[in-house]
């Protein structure tokens, strides 16, 4: 018995130190934070999410996680994206063919605009392809441009900015 207590330990440290070893360590660069206001959504987002030694300095995120696919995807589905570097970690994709869903009008979601820099942000990002409604505090905006644009050029546009957002249910 005291073998079999003995060897189930052994077992148990062994799979701990396998847990460890496969902890990645994660940086993301070019995520848009220009306030207090983005780096505390930055790291409560990331820390429920299961990351730990979360550091957010200016345009950059790192952070130790032994999952970090879900940890970045809900840094997207917080509204933010950006360059994804680290062992074996890959950048999240755009799930769906966003090329199809075009128009003069598209409105996005889970976009994270908490102040008048994130909105100037995201206005200067978008401005190629048409106008936005977006607010202060809003998690909502319509792109209404002159030309048909597809919901690929915005959030392509919009990740090169630092912001992430999907297209709203279309009507």
């Amino acid at each position: 018995m005291h073998r079999t207590i003995k060897m189930g330990m052994g077992i148990a440290a062994s799979l701990l130190l396998a847990g460890a070893a496969f902890a990645a360590d994660v940086k993301v660069t070019g995520v848009h934070n220009c306030c207090p206001g983005c780096t505390m959504n930055i790291t409560e987002t990331l820390t429920k999410a299961g990351a730990t030694n979360v550091k957010v300095e200016k345009q950059e995120i790192s952070f130790t996680s032994d999952t970090p696919a879900p940890v970045l995807r809900a840094l997207y589905a917080a509204g933010y994206a950006g360059k994804v570097e680290g062992d074996g970690v890959r950048q999240p994709g755009i799930r769906r063919n966003l090329a199809d869903v075009k128009g003069k009008s598209l409105k996005f979601e889970g976009i994270h605009a908490c102040c008048g820099a994130c909105v100037a942000g995201i206005n200067k990002a978008l401005a190629p392809l048409g106008k936005t409604d977006i607010k202060a505090k809003a998690t909502s905006f319509t792109v209404t441009s002159e030309n048909e644009i597809s919901a690929d050029q915005v959030v392509k546009a919009l990740r090169d900015a630092g912001f992430n957002a999907r297209p709203a249910a279309q009507q």
